[in-house]
């Protein structure tokens, strides 16, 4: 995928593609219990198993020679894809999870007005492809199944700001830093957590956008997360951007410029999501009330135990 050969790749600025395979994603997490680490992971190769096809569809890939056809079944399936970016997360995450819940929760999200998936041809038809596409999506992604996400590089960030006021009080014998921590625990002001919390929400948001996760590093995102949560509540930072970035960013070789991509592409992206789903409210709500109902009836015991 790094080749210079293929198709031009217009998917990698996409600001984004396909809000509901998004939410099934958020909604599997939560009826499935999954960390955010697993959900995100699984929301990288999504972008990433696009990226590729955007790429190479139709067209030899340098690697093999071999072309990558169009009409490939894990592309032109969203719940095919979707489950098996879960499937695939669940395993490199060690996060493991029953195949008839996954079935189960994404035929109930994809197909809503349907009855509950019984254990039939059709239900094993789907186990038996997610064995194949599973083999399919980790070759398109060059077997590189390793993913940082940003959450906690931020957050570390922020952590190590937080410190600075106490380091700088501190007695010489009270420099060590699980001192300088257990201080923090007690005195860190309340902005700090309101900070965090939004901050998460834009992490959460820029896994969403192609542009944002295909073109930034780790840091880079984790760094315009943090600096937009910033500037949205209006804390003191006594340095300016560019100084804000090389001061915290050096050591991730982090430039000014993407931490200002970085912010500008995640205000872009809450504009365009508002006028998304503003133009499809009704689509939206049938489908919230729809899984809400019924998602719990599809990992039900009953469906389960006729499923085995």
């Amino acid at each position: 995928m790094a080749s210079d050969q293929g198709h031009a790749d217009p998917y990698h600025n996409l600001l984004y593609y396909d809000f509901s395979t998004i939410q099934f994603f958020r909604y599997a997490s939560t009826m499935l219990d999954l960390p955010v680490r697993t959900t995100g992971t699984a929301m990288y190769y999504y972008h990433r198993f696009h990226h590729f096809m955007s790429k190479y569809k139709n067209a030899p890939h340098p690697r093999n020679g071999q072309s990558v056809h169009a009409a490939l079944p894990l592309h032109t399936n969203e719940e095919l894809l979707a489950i098996t970016c879960l499937l695939l997360a669940c395993k490199t995450t060690d996060m493991p999870r029953k195949v008839r819940d996954l079935v189960n929760v994404g035929y109930r999200y994809f197909h809503p007005e349907e009855p509950l998936l019984e254990a039939d041809e059709v239900y094993f038809q789907m186990r038996t492809s997610l064995t194949t596409c599973e083999l399919m999506l980790v070759r398109a992604l060059d077997c590189d199944l390793e993913i940082e996400l940003p959450f906690a590089y931020c957050l570390n960030v922020l952590r190590a700001m937080g410190a600075v006021p106490f380091y700088s009080s501190a007695r010489p014998s009270q420099t060590l830093l699980k001192d300088v921590w257990k201080r923090m625990e007690s005195g860190m002001p309340h902005e700090f957590n309101v900070i965090a919390r939004l901050t998460w929400l834009f992490v959460w948001d820029s896994l969403v956008s192609p542009k944002i996760v295909l073109n930034h590093t780790t840091a880079e995102i984790g760094l315009g997360c943090l600096y937009l949560s910033l500037r949205m509540t209006k804390a003191e930072i006594h340095m300016t951007m560019s100084e804000w970035v090389d001061h915290w960013g050096v050591g991730e070789n982090v430039s000014v410029q993407s931490v200002r991509n970085v912010a500008e592409s995640l205000m872009e992206l809450h504009d365009s999501s508002a006028q998304y789903l503003n133009d499809h409210r009704p689509i939206c709500e049938k489908l919230d009330h729809s899984f809400t109902n019924s998602a719990a009836d599809a990992t039900s015991p009953q469906t389960l135990h006729q499923q085995e």
